[in-house]
């Protein structure tokens, strides 16, 4: 009888193991649109440009690659993850 108890459990989880890899998808995917849409921004491309007074240096600036850094570290990590999943 514990045997049969305990079967529910395991196809429980075997199915979230299983919608696992589509949501790491699914939101690989949303963060792939969300850094490319901060990638064509004017915001990024004045961060991102070299200025020979030193404007790159400006907080705004700052703010803005410390921002694409998460965007990239968190693609990079869902794929990281996804690779895990598809293994």
């Amino acid at each position: 009888m514990r045997d049969v108890q305990a079967r529910p459990g395991q196809l429980v989880q075997f199915h979230l193991k299983m919608d696992l890899p589509e949501r790491l998808r699914a939101e690989l995917e949303q963060a792939t649109t969300e850094l490319k849409a901060h990638m064509a921004s004017w915001e990024y491309a004045f961060a991102m440009g070299g200025g020979r007074d030193g404007g790159r240096n400006h907080p705004v600036h700052q703010q803005t690659r410390a921002r694409t850094e998460a965007l990239h570290a968190r693609c990079r990590d869902l794929k990281a993850r996804l690779a895990e999943h598809e293994l």
